[in-house]
C-alpha cells in the first residue's frame, strides 16, 4: 500500500487496542488469548478492569490517546480508527483540526450513521471490513491442526465421543453441567494419566476445545443466572450435543491421520457410559419439560377430555435457558427476550393445546415430580454402595460393517451409524429376559395411553428414566439400554405393540422421532 502521490510507503507508527474484561475472565479463553497475541505482536494492549455495569473509562482513553500523539510532532500523519461508535466523533473533529488526517474502519452492520455519512469528520470513505474478510482471516493449515491434536495421548475424536456420550447419557439428554463434564472426564483413564488432563494439555481447558475445536458437535450455553448446582458458579456453562452427532463423529474419524498407541489401547477397550455412577449429574438441573398431564389433578379440570393450555404463571417461573429448552420440544423459535419467549410458548399453546385426561391410575404418570423423588432419594442414600453402572455400548460391528468404514481396525469404536437397520436391532433386542421386556413394555404402554397414544421418543426416555427396572435400584430406561440397546431397538423388536413414525417437530427435536401405540383399546383394558 502506497500513499497516494508519494513515493514513501505507509509505516504504521502505532497500533494501540483498548479493552476491558473483569478480574476473574478466563485467561485461556479466546478473547484473553487474541490480546495475548496482539500484545506479543507489538501492539499496545490497554487492558482496563470491568467493574459491575459502569463505564469502563475505554472510549475516553482511546480518544486522549489519539488527541495526545496529533499534538507530538511528527507522532503520526493518519489516524485509522477501527470503531463504529460516534462518541469518538468529537476526538475525530479536533484531531482533524490539529492538522491530522483520519480514516476509519468498521463493519456495516456496527458502524453509526453519524460515523459513515457525518460530514468534517473524516479524509477517507470508509473502509468497511467485510469487505477485505478473505485478506484478514488466514485458515489453520491441516497440518497444524493436526500437530495441536497430537500434543497429548487422546486426538480431538476420541475427546468429542467420550463427551458426547456422556452428555447424550445424561437422565433427559442433557444439558450437562460443565463442572459434571470435567469431573466424568477426570475419571475415565488412559495411559498413566486421565482425558481431563489430556484435554487441558492439549486444548488448554474444556471450554476452549468445545468453543474452538469442537463448535460443530457441541453448544455451549452460558446460564443467565450463573449458578451451575447449588452453589455460585462464574465460570459454569452448560453442555448439549447438537446436529447429527453419529455423522460428525465419522467426519472427525476420517479427518484423524494418526492414532497414538496409547488411543489406540483406549478405543479398544472403551464403551459407551463407562464410570457414570448415580452422582455423575450432580451439578445438573434435570427436568422434563412439555410431559403428559393427563393424570395430574390441576385446577379445572373435567371429563370432557378437553384441552388445557400452557400455564404461564409457571413459565414465568422458569429462566430463559428452560424456555428456550421447551421452545426446541415444541419446534418454536428460540430467540428473543423472556416475556416474548413466554408469550410464544403460550400461543403455541393456545393453537395446539394438549389433551386433558381424568382417569385416575394406580401408578402416577408425571415423569418430573418422580424423576426428582428419585433423585432426591438417591442423593440421601448415603449407605447406598456407588458401583459402576455401564449403559451399554451401541451393539459390535461385524467385520462387513469394519470394512465399510475406511478399513480402520479401529472403527469398531465408533456409534453405530445405521440407526434403521431394523434386522440387526432386533436380533438384539429379543434377547432380552421375557419379565423385563413385559415390564418396559408396559412402561411404555402406559405412557403413550396418558399421551392420547402418540408421544415423542424423548419423552419416553424421560418417563422410563422416572420408573424403577423390574428389579434392582435402578431405572427403567438403564434396564432398557442394558437388554436391548437403545429405545428404538426395543421398539422396532415389539412392533406388534408399537409404531415408530416419521420424525415431526415437537416430538423431541433433531434426534428424537414419533412413537404410536397400536391396539390401543387393548392397552387401556390392561391399564
Amino acid at each position: 500500500m502506497w500513499q497516494l502521490g508519494s513515493d514513501r510507503p505507509i509505516e504504521i507508527a502505532r497500533a494501540s487496542v483498548f479493552t476491558s474484561a473483569k478480574r476473574g475472565t478466563d485467561p485461556n479463553s479466546i478473547r484473553m488469548r487474541m490480546f495475548r497475541e496482539m500484545s506479543n505482536s507489538n501492539y499496545d494492549v490497554h487492558m482496563m478492569e470491568t467493574l459491575g455495569k459502569g463505564e469502563k473509562c475505554v472510549d475516553i482513553q482511546l480518544a486522549v490517546e489519539m488527541l495526545h500523539y496529533a499534538t507530538v510532532p511528527d507522532g503520526y500523519d493518519v489516524a485509522i480508527l477501527l470503531s463504529g461508535d460516534k462518541d469518538f466523533v468529537p476526538a475525530l473533529v479536533r484531531t482533524r483540526q490539529k492538522g491530522r488526517r483520519v480514516c476509519v474502519a468498521s463493519m456495516r452492520a456496527g458502524c453509526n450513521r453519524a460515523l459513515s455519512e457525518g460530514a468534517h469528520i473524516r479524509d477517507y470513505d470508509v473502509v468497511w471490513i467485510e469487505d477485505i474478510l478473505g485478506d484478514l482471516i488466514v485458515p489453520i493449515p491441516s497440518e497444524e491442526l493436526a500437530r495441536m491434536d497430537r500434543a497429548s495421548y487422546a486426538g480431538a475424536f476420541s475427546l468429542m465421543k467420550v463427551i458426547r456420550d456422556f452428555v447424550e447419557c445424561c437422565p433427559g439428554g442433557g444439558p450437562v453441567s460443565s463442572r459434571d463434564v470435567g469431573k466424568y472426564l477426570k475419571s475415565v483413564e488412559i495411559a498413566d494419566t486421565n482425558m481431563l488432563e489430556e484435554l487441558k494439555e492439549a486444548h488448554g481447558g474444556l471450554r476452549t476445545f468445545l468453543m474452538e475445536r469442537s463448535n460443530h458437535l457441541f453448544d455451549v450455553t452460558f446460564p443467565e443466572v450463573r449458578t451451575i448446582g447449588s452453589r455460585k458458579d462464574e465460570y459454569g456453562f452448560y453442555i448439549s450435543v447438537k446436529g447429527d452427532s453419529d455423522e460428525t463423529l465419522l467426519d472427525e474419524f476420517k479427518r484423524t491421520q494418526y492414532f497414538t498407541k496409547e488411543e489406540k489401547e483406549f478405543l479398544e477397550t472403551y464403551e459407551r457410559g463407562m464410570n457414570i455412577r448415580g452422582d455423575s449429574y450432580t451439578h445438573t438441573e434435570v427436568t422434563v419439560p412439555n410431559t403428559p398431564r393427563g393424570n395430574r389433578n390441576s385446577e379445572g379440570a373435567d371429563d370432557s377430555g378437553e384441552f388445557q393450555q400452557t400455564d404461564v404463571s409457571s413459565l414465568s417461573r422458569l429462566t430463559v435457558v428452560k424456555l428456550r429448552e421447551i421452545c426446541k420440544e415444541r419446534g418454536l423459535p428460540v430467540s428473543g427476550k423472556k416475556n416474548e419467549i413466554i408469550d410464544r410458548i403460550e400461543s403455541a399453546s393456545r393453537q395446539h393445546p394438549e389433551p386433558k385426561h381424568t382417569e385416575q391410575r394406580q401408578r402416577t404418570v408425571d415423569p418430573r415430580s418422580t424423576y426428582v423423588a428419585t433423585r432426591q432419594a438417591a442423593n440421601r442414600s448415603a449407605k447406598r454402595p456407588r458401583t459402576t453402572v455401564s449403559v451399554s455400548s451401541r451393539p459390535r460391528q461385524s467385520q462387513s460393517d469394519i470394512q465399510s468404514v475406511g478399513n480402520n481396525p479401529y472403527a469398531s469404536t465408533l456409534p453405530q451409524l445405521d440407526a434403521m437397520s431394523r434386522s440387526r436391532y432386533k436380533g438384539n433386542a429379543q434377547a432380552a429376559d421375557p419379565a423385563v421386556r413385559d415390564h418396559l413394555n408396559s412402561l411404555i404402554s402406559e405412557y403413550l395411553t396418558a399421551s392420547g397414544g402418540v408421544a415423542g421418543s424423548r419423552d419416553i426416555g424421560r418417563y422410563l428414566a422416572a420408573n424403577s427396572a423390574s428389579e434392582g435400584q435402578r431405572s427403567a430406561l438403564t434396564e432398557l439400554k442394558e437388554s436391548s440397546g437403545s429405545l428404538l431397538s426395543f421398539l422396532l423388536s415389539n412392533d406388534q405393540s408399537f409404531a415408530v413414525l416419521d420424525n415431526k417437530l415437537g416430538f423431541g427435536g433433531e434426534h428424537g422421532f414419533k412413537v404410536a401405540l397400536k391396539n390401543r383399546k387393548n392397552n387401556q383394558g390392561r391399564l
